[in-house]
Formats: C-alpha cells, sequence, structure tokens
C-alpha cells in the first residue's frame, strides 16, 4: 500500500512539473510576440547610427551622423511596445534644437503590422514614464482602443489610401522587401505636417523624412542618405530635393 501510495506521489508530483514548465513554456512564447516582425530591428538593437539631414530653424542644411535609440518599454500578447527617440545633433545655433521632432513615436510591434502611437507631448519632456504607463496601462485594457487610435506604418500586405476629413493621406505601399508609409495633405504648403517612413526586411528604417511645409523643421535620416535624395517618392516629397 505504500508503495503504490508513493507512486501515486511522484507521478501527481511530475504532473505537476510539467503543467508549469508548460506554462513557463507559454508565456516565454506570448511575451516574444512582436520581435518577430521581420520589418522592425532586431531584439537586442538598442541603437543604430544613420546618416542625418536636418533643415531647422537656423534655415540652413545640417548633414551628420545620428543615432537612433530603440527602447523596449513592455511585451504584451500580441505585440511589444517600444519608443524611438533620434539624437540631437550637435549644432552651435540655439535655433537646431529638434524639440518634439526627436521624439518619432511610440511603435506597437506585432509578428505582421507595426503601429504607431504618436498622440503625446512633444516638448523637451520626452517619453515620460507618466504618459507612458498611461499607453501601458490603455493596451492592457483595451488592446483593440489603442490600435484603433494608432496607425498602420509598416504590414506585409499594404493598405489603401485612406484620406481623412482634413486631406491627409496615410497609407503603405509594397515594393519588393520595403514597405513605404506616406503621410501628407493634398494642400501641402503652410504648415502641413508629412512624413515618409521606409522599413526594410531585416534592416528595420532604412529612410525617414518628416516635417512641415516649407521645410520648417525638416529632418531626414537613413543609411544612404544621398541616394534616396535622387529616388521620386512622389508628391509632396519631391519638393525638396
Amino acid at each position: 500500500m505504500k508503495n503504490w501510495l508513493k507512486k501515486q506521489y511522484k507521478w501527481l508530483v511530475m504532473v505537476i512539473i510539467m503543467i508549469v514548465c508548460g506554462a513557463c513554456g507559454e508565456e516565454t512564447k506570448e511575451t516574444t510576440s512582436g520581435e518577430r516582425n521581420m520589418y522592425f530591428y532586431r531584439a537586442d538593437e538598442t541603437l543604430h547610427t544613420y546618416e542625418g539631414y536636418f533643415y531647422l530653424h537656423s534655415y540652413t542644411d545640417l548633414w551628420q551622423d545620428v543615432d537612433l535609440y530603440i527602447t523596449k518599454l513592455e511585451d504584451f500578447s500580441d505585440g511589444t511596445l517600444y519608443a524611438l527617440e533620434l539624437e540631437q545633433p550637435e549644432s552651435s545655433d540655439p535655433f537646431d534644437e529638434l524639440y518634439g521632432h526627436k521624439y518619432i513615436g511610440y511603435f506597437y510591434v506585432m509578428d505582421e503590422i507595426i503601429y504607431r502611437y504618436n498622440d503625446y507631448p512633444t516638448g523637451e519632456d520626452g517619453y515620460t514614464d507618466e504618459n507612458t504607463g498611461r499607453i501601458i496601462k490603455w493596451i492592457k485594457s483595451d488592446e483593440a482602443d489603442f490600435l484603433e487610435q494608432s496607425t498602420i506604418v509598416c504590414c506585409e500586405e499594404g493598405t489603401e489610401d485612406i484620406t481623412d476629413e482634413n486631406g491627409y493621406h496615410s497609407y503603405v505601399e509594397v515594393e519588393g522587401d520595403r514597405r513605404i508609409y506616406r503621410f501628407y495633405n493634398d494642400y501641402f504648403y503652410g504648415s502641413k505636417d508629412y512624413m515618409l517612413m521606409v522599413w526594410e526586411k531585416e534592416k528595420g528604417l532604412t529612410y525617414y523624412m518628416h516635417g512641415s511645409g516649407g521645410m520648417d523643421m525638416h529632418v531626414e535620416f537613413g543609411h544612404n542618405i544621398k541616394e534616396e535624395q535622387k529616388k521620386d517618392y512622389g508628391y509632396p516629397y519631391k519638393l525638396f530635393h
């Protein structure tokens, strides 16, 4: 009888261990979801150096290499939240501050889609703990609503050209191993924002452009800026080069 009870006890312990190990495996699988997106940066990459071109409030051309900081904030069951922040370029002119343009945005990276969320204070405070905590809490409580309020900036199949009530276009275009996100307004002149993101498989962002009409606070970075500037990305980007 005692031997039988010992066997049953050992069997029960083994079952419990298997269940616990299985749960750990599932947890690991969930928390790494989103890092398999082939268009985003590697999971271990926290800094990426680019060629940079800036035309800021000093209204002078500023060419120099810059670093992009890639900060992983939290894993979720469907993806991973990151913050991308651009290094402030070196300049003796105080008007060459990037201000809000150094904060590229919050990025929610899923297996096949990358969302960008940028409705946050764009002053010097940047990604505050308070604001980041609010977004993390939002994703945990209502991920669907967070995604609805965010913008798809990269996906395998691309997206349709959608124009909102203010005349802004926003869509992802497929070009070989590249996914090109475009954001611009039909009435470009004035203070209308524009943005261009080129994602390349296994490389992350390879070209980025953001600014306002008239090249007010114009920011560019990429792997080969001068070659990218020769390409015709269409209206309104071709107005700059």
